[in-house]
């Protein structure tokens, strides 16, 4: 028997209330476009009681002064929880019937978050937080402690590793959050409070409020926020950056990237096809590090683009929650039809459309992953968000890096050739937050390195320290020499 989609609960100020606005939308299967569930939101009164506990909670400091050990202890206990199977499950199931996301995917999206609670847990144990440097009369204390409230708004794609990376970051920190999850995938998010519920943690510590835009604008703007962490579409991300201008407020945006993969003459023709295709179906494309350029040198092309349509060709596209399925549909109709219009664009602009994969006999909405080839580089400027990558060719090193750093945008980057120390020097100019040669990967290259972004791919970095550190500020305390009056 397959799981059911939990039901659209908020968590607030220690209890559970029903969203009460009905937003006259539905969530769809995604494999079928059928509607699955009506979409809510809260109402005026629940955020602005959700806002008010988080207030109540940070001047009450409960949390905050809970010693980091104790505080690992819950993270871990946490993490235990949503390690149970029946957990997994429905966040595996809800992810892919509703994002489009293959199951196997979906799974391994599961069974990382109870390793993001005690990976944060561990570093707050290991006083992550609290250090002593030395001083004019002994040791001095520097220490990092919570701005305040924070507000954690998460995407649609990839909804459990991220908002479990961000209640988990601020939770360690001893921020009290609310998480608003994206309304087209809001259930892991409700599983996950279900886990942090039961542990139990103090009123107003974790709050999650169902809703759109309509709730999340609001909680931005009020000065009872002190920290927002937002991953999402750059409209988002400008928004709340213009929002949080005038008081300072911390931001954190991971927003979108239009990623180069640089393939030279001397690369490994079969592996590199395998990392296009790789970045045009993983998440079905519907990731910020998806494949958004393919550079390859111009004497390679036509090989190249061959061996890449063959292994597309393969490719099973269907039903994501189906076992055998190698790539699932796109996330919503909205989704859908801007990709199509995508496509249609590029290809008005002379573009030339080149796909193999075979469309799956469903309602749907499925996109062949497409190339498009034959624009200029001034009309493949921005992120589409799916699985169409435009082709550019290069002859020199030098051209090949004006194409991979001819956007706005710096999240991630790819590059393939058979001379490593060529490649990783090449990768070192690019201007990107990481840089993967010879492969394309899901996950980051280390654990202790950050998730940076340049450009238009948002501001502040994520990892996991990072992203604890992130919600919050450094004070410094320690016993003082007294300077002599008159400055002698």
């Amino acid at each position: 028997m397959s799981p059911q989609l939990p039901e659209l609960i908020n968590y607030i100020n220690g209890g559970t209330s029903v969203p009460t606005v009905d937003r006259n939308n539905s969530l769809c299967n995604a494999n079928t476009a059928e509607p699955i569930q009506a979409q809510l939101s809260c109402d005026p009164e629940q955020v602005e009681e959700a806002l008010q506990a988080a207030h109540t909670a940070y001047e009450g400091g409960e949390w905050e002064h809970t010693p980091a050990a104790e505080r690992a202890d819950i993270l871990d206990k946490i993490g235990d929880e949503l390690a149970k199977p029946d957990m997994a499950e429905v966040i595996s199931y809800s992810d892919s019937i509703t994002t489009g996301a293959i199951v196997h995917t979906t799974r391994k999206m599961a069974a990382i978050v109870p390793m993001v609670f005690k990976g944060a847990a561990q570093f707050i144990r290991d006083g992550g937080l609290d250090h002593k440097v030395p001083g004019p009369k002994g040791d001095v204390d520097y220490f990092m402690r919570p701005w305040g409230p924070s507000l954690l708004i998460s995407p649609w794609n990839g909804p459990t590793a991220i908002g479990s990376h961000k209640i988990a970051s601020a939770l360690a920190a001893g921020a009290p959050c609310i998480l608003k999850p994206s309304e087209w995938a809001p259930h892991s998010a409700i599983v996950m409070a279900q886990a942090i519920e039961k542990v139990g943690l103090p009123k107003g510590t974790f709050q999650l409020t169902i809703g759109n835009r309509t709730i999340g604008s609001p909680m931005v703007e009020d000065p009872r926020i002190k920290s927002v962490s937002f991953t999402g579409g750059l409209a988002g991300g400008r928004a709340i950056a213009r929002a949080c201008a005038d008081d300072f407020k911390p931001t954190q945006l991971e927003l979108g990237g239009n990623n180069a993969l640089v393939a030279f003459e001397d690369c490994d023709i079969d592996k590199t096809a395998t990392g296009i295709v790789f970045g045009m179906t993983n998440l079905n494309a519907q990731w910020c590090r998806a494949l958004g350029r393919l550079v390859v040198h111009e004497s390679i092309k036509t090989q190249l683009l061959d061996a890449v349509l063959e292994k597309l060709e393969k490719i099973k596209l269907g039903d994501s929650l189906l076992e055998a399925t190698e790539m699932g549909p796109m996330v919503h109709a909205g989704q859908y039809k801007a990709n199509l219009q995508a496509i249609d664009d590029l290809v008005a602009k002379g573009g030339k459309a080149l796909s193999s994969t075979k469309l799956p006999d469903l309602n749907g909405y499925f996109i062949a992953p497409t190339l498009i080839d034959g624009c200029k580089p001034e009309d493949t400027i921005e992120e589409v968000f799916g699985p169409v990558a435009a082709v550019h060719t290069f002859s020199t090193d030098a051209e090949a890096l004006a194409l991979a750093n001819g956007t706005p945008f710096g999240l991630a980057g790819y590059v393939y050739s058979e001379n490593e120390e060529r490649a990783l020097a090449f990768a070192r100019e690019m201007r990107t937050g990481g840089v993967k040669i010879n492969g394309y990967s899901l996950l980051s290259l280390s654990g202790s390195a950050p998730r940076s972004a340049w450009g238009l791919s948002g501001i502040g970095e994520e990892g996991h320290s990072q992203s604890i550190e992130f919600f919050t500020g450094a004070r410094v305390v320690g016993v003082s020499p007294q300077d002599p009056l008159g400055g002698r």
